[in-house]
C-alpha cells in the first residue's frame, strides 16, 4: 500500500479522539478502520473511546498502536440499564483529560451526542459529528430526535457521506447547512483486485461450478434490508436460472430463521445460502458474477463500493445514497425499493448479457479508482482536523 502524507497534514495535525458506540463489524467501523490506518500510517496521534466494551476491532487498533478506551457498557445496557450511560459519559470526559485531544469526531446516533456534549464540556477546539445515514432512527426512537438536534447545536461540523444524507439531515434537523461536509466513505481496492485472481479457488471452496450465475447480497440480516424481497427476486431469477446460486452473507440480527423458512415454504433450499459474517468478503465477491442490493434505505453503501471495486456490475435499490455510488445503466441497475420483480427483472437484463455485466463491473472498478479512495476521503477530514490549529 502506499501511503501519501501531505507535509501539511504531518504538520498541522492535532491529536483527534474518535468516539463510537462499539468496535464490531460495520459500515462506520470500517471506515473509521481505513481512516485511523492511514492517519496513524502518516504519524498522527489517534485514540479511540468506544462506548461498548471489547468488539473485534479492538484488538486491531490496539495492535495499530491506538490506545483504546471504553464506556463499559456491554450490548443490551442502552436499552436495559440506561442509566449506565451517566457512568459511560463520566468515563468519556476522564478519557479526555487524559488524553487532551484537539479534535474529538463522533460516529452514529447517542455517541454523537455524547460525544458532543462532552467535547464542549472540556472545551475542545473542534467537534465533528458525522452523520452516515438516514435519519429514520428518529422515527424508531423518538428520543434520538431530540439527541440529535443537541449533537448538531453543539458541533463545529457535521459530516455526512453523501447528498442524500446532507438532504435528510437538512430536512428533519433544520440545521444551518454551513455546518455540514460532504465527505465520501472511501474502499481500499487492493485486496479486491488481488482476490479477483482467486475466482476458481473460490468457487472450489464454497462448493460452486465453474459457470453457474452467483449472485451475493452483503448485508446484516436485519428487516431495513429488504431480505425477503431478495428472496421473492430470486425466485424467478431461478426460474430462468436453475442454476444460479445467491449468496446471503452478513450476521443474524434476529430475522434468519424467518428468512430460512420463506425459502424453505418456496422450495429454493439449495440456491440460497446463508454464510453468516465473514472475513473473506474479497474472496466471496471474486466468486460472484452480481452484486445485489435489496435495502430499503441506506446512507451511502460501503457495499456498493466493495463490489465496484471487486469489479461486479451492482444491482441496488434506487434509496438513498445508492443513486450516488451506482450509475444507472452504466456501472449497474437502480431498482424500485420493496419490488421483487423489478429486482429480478434488473439482475435477469445482466444474466442475460455477460458482456455487458463485464463491461459494466469494469467502468464500476475505474469509478471507484477516481472517486472513492482513501486519500480522498483522509484528505477531507485532515483539512477539517486542522481548523483545530487555525
Amino acid at each position: 500500500m502506499v501511503v501519501i502524507c501531505s507535509d501539511t497534514a504531518q504538520h498541522m495535525m492535532p491529536p483527534v479522539l474518535f468516539v463510537i458506540r462499539s468496535l464490531g463489524i460495520g459500515g462506520a467501523e470500517r471506515q473509521l478502520q481505513l481512516l485511523v490506518e492511514r492517519l496513524q500510517a502518516c504519524a498522527h496521534r489517534c485514540h479511540v473511546f468506544s462506548l461498548e466494551s471489547g468488539g473485534p476491532l479492538k484488538v486491531w487498533f490496539e495492535d495499530l498502536g491506538v490506545p483504546v478506551f471504553s464506556g463499559g457498557l456491554k450490548i443490551g445496557d442502552v436499552a436495559n440499564a440506561p442509566w449506565k450511560l451517566l457512568l459511560a459519559e463520566g468515563r468519556l470526559l476522564e478519557t479526555i483529560r487524559c488524553v487532551k485531544p484537539s479534535v474529538i469526531h463522533s460516529f452514529l446516533p447517542l455517541t454523537t451526542f455524547m460525544g458532543a456534549l462532552s467535547g464542549r464540556l472540556a472545551r475542545i477546539p473542534m467537534v465533528i459529528t458525522g452523520r452516515r445515514a438516514m435519519g429514520t432512527h428518529q422515527e424508531r426512537y423518538p428520543v434520538l430526535r431530540h439527541l440529535d438536534a443537541m449533537a448538531n447545536r453543539l458541533s463545529h461540523r457535521v459530516t455526512v457521506n453523501s447528498w442524500a444524507v446532507w438532504h435528510d439531515t437538512v430536512r428533519r434537523d433544520k440545521i444551518d447547512p454551513s455546518k455540514l461536509v460532504l465527505i465520501y466513505n472511501a474502499v481500499n481496492i487492493a485486496p479486491f483486485e488481488t482476490a479477483q485472481l482467486l475466482r476458481d479457488s473460490a468457487r472450489r471452496n464454497l462448493g460452486i461450478r465453474a459457470d453457474a450465475k452467483v449472485m451475493i447480497t452483503i448485508a446484516n440480516l436485519i428487516p431495513y434490508k429488504g431480505h425477503l424481497d431478495l428472496i421473492g427476486a430470486a425466485v424467478q431469477v431461478i426460474r430462468r436460472f436453475p442454476d444460479a446460486v445467491f449468496l446471503l452473507v452478513g450476521e443474524d440480527r434476529g430475522i434468519q430463521k424467518e428468512l430460512e423458512q420463506r425459502v424453505s415454504r418456496l422450495g429454493i433450499d439449495q440456491s440460497m445460502r446463508f454464510l453468516g459474517r465473514r472475513n473473506d468478503i474479497p474472496e466471496l465477491l471474486a466468486a460472484s458474477d452480481i452484486s445485489v442490493l435489496s435495502s430499503h434505505e441506506e446512507g451511502f453503501s460501503n457495499v456498493i463500493l466493495e463490489a465496484m471495486a471487486a469489479g461486479l456490475p451492482v444491482v441496488a435499490t434506487d434509496v438513498g445514497g445508492n443513486r450516488e455510488a451506482v450509475v444507472d445503466g452504466v456501472t449497474g441497475w437502480l431498482a424500485r425499493p420493496r419490488d421483487p420483480k423489478a429486482l429480478a427483472e434488473k439482475i435477469l437484463d445482466l444474466l442475460n448479457d455477460e458482456k455487458k455485466a463485464v463491461a459494466w463491473g469494469r467502468r464500476g472498478q475505474q469509478r471507484v479508482k477516481k472517486h472513492f479512495t482513501i486519500d480522498r476521503m483522509v484528505q477531507a477530514y485532515v483539512g477539517i482536523y486542522a481548523a483545530a490549529r487555525s
